[in-house]
């Protein structure tokens, strides 16, 4: 089974957390039973996952989604 994505690992990529806007880049894609879940690396934060579905290529999009 293949499964397409928007995003790909090494990608560069925005969340939001409650310290607000974070940029971090994809290091692996999991399928769960809930959806597709992205493992993220950043400068803040260490080992953080994040459902792919909340990832932005931009950090204007990420705020323009709030």
């Amino acid at each position: 089974m293949i499964i397409e994505t928007k995003y790909n690992v090494g990608d560069e990529v925005w969340f939001h957390t409650s310290s607000g806007p974070i940029c971090g880049t994809i290091e692996s894609i999991t399928v769960t039973k809930y959806g597709l879940i992205a493992e993220l690396s950043s400068e803040e934060l260490v080992d953080i996952t994040w459902p792919l579905d909340k990832l932005f290529p931009t950090k204007e999009e990420l705020l323009k989604s709030l």
